[in-house]
C-alpha cells in the first residue's frame, strides 16, 4: 500500500535552520530499535537493544522530558535501552544536588588539592560551594559553550589510549561524540548572574580544568531546566592523581546550587547517566548521595535505598514501586528475564493513547508526511515502530516534535 501524504508543507524543508529555542521545534529522526554490536559494561557481544532517534534539534525542555523516560544521548544520538532484550539493567541516576554533603573521602580530596595549592583557603566541612569552587593560584574553572578545540582533542585522545586502550579516537568522532550537541541554547532566564554563569542559557557546555596553565580535563555537561547532566569527563593521564573524577563531579554539583541560587530556582539536581548494578565500574554513582533511581514504569525517582533489595531479587529488571509486584513483570529462568519492556512497548499505551498515537505525523523527505495508521497499513514492523514512539517519547512530546523516519 502507498504511504499517501497528509500535506505538502514546503516550510518543514527548512528543519535545521537556526539554532534558537524560541524559533525551532524538537526534530527526531526515529530509527527504531538498534542492536548494540557489544555490551560496554559487561563485554557480552550482541548484549543489549536501544531504541533510537537522531536529534536533529533539541529544545532543552524536551531533552529534560526524555531522560525523566530513562534516555541518554550521545552526540546527536539518543537512545533508550530496551530492558526485554538486555545483558544489564539501565537505571537513571540523579542526586539532590542541595541537600548533598561532603563525606570524609571527599573532604581528604578538597583537604590535598589546597595542599598543593589548586584551591583556595576554606574551612573544612564548610558549605560546598567555598569547599569546591574556589581555585588557587594553580587552578582555574572555565565553563564555556561545547565546542571543538585541538587543545581538547589531544587531551581526549591520550585519555582514550590510556585509560580505554583505543588506539583510533578520531577528531571526527570527538567532534560529533563530545563538541556537537542538538541542544538549541535557551536564553531565557533573566539577570546578570544568569549571564556570567551560562554565557548562553540553558545547553551544552564543557567544564574546563586548567592546571599551571595547562588543560588538565573536561567535563561535558548538559545544562536543562531542573538539572546539569553528566555526559562525559576526560582528562589528560600525566593529572590522574589528581583524582579529577571524584573533583568534576564535586564541581558539578556545586555548579547546580550556584543556578540554583542565581539563574532558576528549578535546577536542583545533578544527573549522573546510568547506574548499572552488575557492573562495579558504575556502581561508584551510588556514592552520591540523597540519590534516586527512575522507575521506568511508573516514571517515579525513588530514593536509592529502597530500590537496592529490589535489585538484588530481580537483577535484570525491576519496577520499585511497592504497588506493583515485580513478579508480574519479570519471569524466572536461569536468571531473571523481562517479559515485556516498560517505555518501549505498547502494552503501555491505553485505548485512547493508541488512538492518539496513530495520529502522529511522521515526515518522508522535507515535503511529504503521513499519518502513524498509514504507517501501520503498510507493514507491522512499521506500526511497531509507531506504538514504539509513542510510548518511548510520551505522547506530549511525541505530538509537538517533528518526527521523521
Amino acid at each position: 500500500m502507498p504511504v499517501a501524504p497528509t500535506s505538502d508543507t514546503s516550510n518543514v524543508s527548512q528543519m535545521g535552520r537556526g539554532r534558537h529555542a524560541d524559533a525551532e521545534q524538537t526534530q527526531l529522526q526515529i530509527l527504531g530499535m538498534q542492536r548494540r554490536s557489544r555490551c560496554g559494561y559487561c563485554h557480552t557481544p550482541n548484549g543489549s537493544s536501544c531504541f533510537g532517534a537522531r536529534a536533529r534539534l533539541l529544545r532543552c525542555s524536551d531533552y529534560q522530558a526524555l531522560i525523566d523516560r530513562g534516555w541518554r544521548r550521545s552526540g546527536s544520538l539518543l537512545y533508550l535501552t530496551d530492558h526485554s532484550s538486555s545483558c544489564c539493567a539501565y537505571y537513571s541516576i540523579r542526586t539532590h544536588a542541595l541537600s548533598h554533603t561532603l563525606q570524609q573521602s571527599e573532604k581528604k580530596l578538597l583537604r590535598k588539592w589546597r595542599r598543593w595549592e589548586l584551591l583556595g583557603d576554606s574551612a573544612p566541612g564548610s558549605a560546598l560551594d567555598s569547599s569546591v569552587v574556589t581555585a588557587g593560584r594553580r587552578l582555574v574553572v572555565r565553563l564555556e559553550p561545547a565546542a571543538y578545540s585541538e587543545e581538547k582533542y589531544l587531551v581526549f585522545e591520550r585519555y582514550q589510549r590510556a585509560v580505554h586502550n583505543d588506539m583510533d579516537a578520531s577528531r571526527s568522532g570527538f567532534q560529533s561524540f563530545l563538541c556537537s550537541s542538538p541542544l538549541m541554547f535557551d536564553d531565557t532566564t533573566d539577570g546578570a548572574a544568569s549571564g556570567r554563569l551560562l554565557s548562553r542559557g540553558l545547553g551544552s557546555y564543557h567544564q574546563c580544568y586548567y592546571v599551571d596553565g595547562r588543560l588538565a580535563a573536561v567535563g561535558v555537561i548538559d545544562v536543562l531546566p531542573t538539572c546539569v547532566s553528566s555526559v562525559y569527563l576526560f582528562y589528560d593521564p600525566e593529572f590522574s592523581d589528581l583524582s579529577l573524577g571524584t573533583y568534576s563531579s564535586l564541581r558539578e554539583i556545586a555548579l547546580v546550587r550556584e543556578l540554583n541560587r542565581y539563574v532558576s530556582p528549578d535546577i536542583k539536581y545533578y544527573y549522573m547517566g546510568y547506574f548499572i548494578p552488575s557492573c562495579p565500574k558504575m556502581t561508584y554513582k551510588a556514592r552520591w548521595r540523597p540519590a534516586e533511581l527512575l522507575d521506568l514504569v511508573t516514571f517515579e525517582w525513588i530514593p536509592i535505598d529502597q530500590c537496592l533489595e529490589r535489585i538484588r531479587q530481580h537483577p535484570a529488571f525491576c519496577t520499585f514501586d511497592p504497588r506493583i509486584s515485580s513478579r508480574n513483570i519479570v519471569r524466572n529462568s536461569r536468571r531473571d528475564v523481562l517479559s515485556w519492556a516498560p517505555v518501549i512497548s505498547s502494552c503501555t499505551l491505553n485505548g485512547g493513547e493508541r488512538r492518539a498515537a496513530m495520529q502522529l505525523v511522521f515526515w518522508i523527505g522535507p515535503r511529504n508526511s503521513v499519518l502513524g495508521s498509514n504507517l501501520a497499513c503498510i507493514s507491522k514492523d512499521l506500526e511497531q515502530v509507531v506504538w514504539q514512539t509513542a510510548a518511548s517519547l510520551g505522547l506530549p512530546l511525541a505530538s509537538r516534535a517533528i518526527l521523521s523516519i
